[in-house]
């Protein structure tokens, strides 16, 4: 597994007990899964036949962000609504565990959902235009989604997204503190919350995912699985343009076709405007702070992925205050 201070390391004994007691099958074989980098995650076979996945969320006592307090939880409520709302192809959770008893942290049971991301799958051209528009109708799915409190489930919901926005933010940038380090980023951006303020709080409230990378959807005979939906929220659909096109280190108007793609199946069709753009820009904020923040608590200041962190936020923060 991927190299991070947050991983629970469950036993061989723990999670066959755990598979007995909520009667899924006897367990032939366990392997670690996936380069995740905050949950464990376990392949598991079963004498059935069957192989399921087996996620773990960090230790009791871990330090994490408080955004990622409970997210595990979230994770269970993200796939159900996919499920009861969309046809989306994604993992069925079978169990849900947060008692601790067995495997001493919050733990699901979901379908192994087959196929290698998108990242791994040698495209051509034409068949990596072909699953991006299917990633992109998947957005257009999870959009016609509704609420009418915005923010992290797992951190208190809000009425507008203004007042989320400027939670989550105020929320990392007390995390950043608590942990001994001062974000002059952090503070800039909510400023620009507050500056934008009227803008934001006419934001629609719908699902959204922010976290659509290609590590989090699996490719098989031509369709597209969506795992990974943990870090999703209720907010601005805007903010799920970042995985798209040129990535988070591009402005929305980089992504017009990406937005022309979107458009074509779209209930609300997002228009390419300086509102728009300004929406699009501080969700680039958010995912930078959540970038500079979370690589105190997941990695030392000599590992590749503390020095990725700390580039890609700088990146972000750039192009995003520059056209705030």
């Amino acid at each position: 597994m991927a190299n991070s201070k947050t991983k629970y390391e469950a036993t061989q004994e723990e999670i066959k007990e755990l598979f007995a007691f909520h009667k899924v099958g006897n367990v032939m074989g366990i392997a670690p899964l996936g380069e995740g980098e905050f949950n464990a995650a376990y392949k598991v076979t079963c004498d059935n036949g069957n192989n399921y996945v087996l996620k773990i969320a960090p230790p009791e006592g871990s330090c994490v962000l408080t955004y990622e307090k409970n997210m595990m939880e979230s994770e269970v409520f993200w796939y159900e609504k996919m499920h009861e709302n969309t046809d989306i192809l994604c993992p069925e959770v079978y169990v849900s565990d947060f008692s601790k008893s067995i495997v001493k942290s919050n733990c699901f049971i979901m379908q192994m959902m087959e196929g290698e991301p998108l990242w791994a799958v040698g495209f051509s051209d034409k068949e990596y235009e072909n699953a991006q528009k299917q990633k992109i109708g998947m957005l257009t799915k999870i959009h016609r989604i509704k609420n009418d409190k915005f923010g992290y489930r797992q951190s208190g919901l809000h009425d507008t997204w203004y007042e989320a926005l400027k939670a989550m933010a105020g929320n990392l940038v007390s995390d950043c503190k608590a942990l001994g380090y001062e974000t002059k980023d952090g503070e800039k951006f909510i400023s620009y919350i507050d500056k934008h303020a009227e803008i934001l709080k006419k934001v629609p409230c719908r699902m959204v995912n922010f976290d659509l990378w290609d590590s989090n959807v699996l490719y098989k005979d031509g369709k597209i699985c969506w795992i990974d939906p943990e870090r999703g929220f209720w907010g601005d659909p805007v903010a799920d343009f970042i995985t798209l096109g040129a990535g988070q280190k591009t402005p929305l108007s980089s992504k017009q076709k990406e937005l022309e793609i979107y458009n074509e199946t779209a209930d609300e069709k997002i228009v390419l405007t300086k509102e728009t753009e300004i929406r699009y820009e501080l969700a680039v904020c958010l995912l930078a702070l959540i970038e500079e923040v979370e690589k105190y608590v997941r990695y030392e200041p000599d590992e590749p992925n503390y020095i990725r962190n700390t580039a890609d936020a700088r990146e972000m923060y750039d192009m995003a205050f520059g056209m705030l």
